[in-house]
């Protein structure tokens, strides 16, 4: 529950000793404006605090909640190996799952994905530009950013390891209902999606390269999903044993 603290007292900071101490920008009165118009606009600007704080604190809980679930999945752990300082280890470890979820995508073939294309590093970059942990080209990322109804800005912001996820996530999922299978959606993941159809169009190029890159990531999905297994079956068999104890 630590993480979960940690949230909630920083909202509780930011609030001092009551919503009035957020930094609600109230205008003056103005000159003719009645008494009663200006305190309805102080107390919309306090509801507006109380439901700012709400909501940070029921993403606190959420975030807790999802990290507890990605301890529980093995993503966690995995995560771990970034490198990264604690608490972002913690964010990334929620992004993935919660990107998984929203685009029905196993969160271990995230994993796998990023493992193959970037260990992990935050800053990798691809001899063609692909940045990030995903390596999401800019061009694809200012697409799928506007396509999830919000701005990349510079492209250096595929750099930030939540946004990368989730635009890498949702590329991901995509091409898998765009193309059918996982290995051909991995396919347009590594060479794009008008490639990939050039390269499935014709038997010998379509075999060979499915035993490059899709079937490395595919692969590394399936070491990861029988390291999963046998985790969550030994955790069954201590619950088993406490209770049969």
């Amino acid at each position: 529950m630590r993480g979960l603290t940690v949230a909630v007292a920083a909202a509780a900071m930011l609030i001092g000793g009551g919503v009035s101490a957020f930094p609600a920008q109230v205008p003056m009165e103005s000159l003719g404006e009645p008494a009663e118009m200006t305190q309805l606009r102080v107390r919309l600007a306090q509801a507006e605090a109380e439901l700012s704080l709400a909501r940070m604190k029921l993403q606190a809980y959420e975030d807790e909640a999802m990290y507890g679930e990605a301890e529980r999945l093995g993503v966690a752990e995995h995560v771990k190996a970034s490198g990264l300082p604690e608490h972002q280890q913690r964010r990334l470890s929620v992004a993935i799952l919660r990107e998984a979820q929203r685009n029905n995508v196993d969160p271990m073939l995230v994993v796998a994905v990023i493992r193959c294309e970037s260990s992990f590093n935050n800053y990798a970059v691809s001899h063609v530009g692909a940045m990030g942990l995903m390596q999401v080209m800019p061009e694809t990322g200012t697409w799928l950013a506007d396509k999830a109804g919000f701005e990349l800005g510079r492209k250096t912001n595929l750099f930030d390891a939540e946004t990368n996820v989730a635009l890498g996530t949702a590329y991901l999922a995509e091409l898998i209902e765009r193309f059918g299978t996982v290995e051909k959606a991995l396919v347009a993941y590594n060479a794009g999606p008008g490639q990939a159809r050039r390269i499935l169009a014709k038997k010998e190029a379509r075999s060979r390269f499915i035993a490059g890159y899709p079937t490395k990531v595919v692969k590394e999905f399936r070491k990861l999903k029988a390291q999963q297994a046998r985790a969550l079956t030994a955790v069954e068999q201590q619950k088993t044993a406490g209770r049969e104890g």
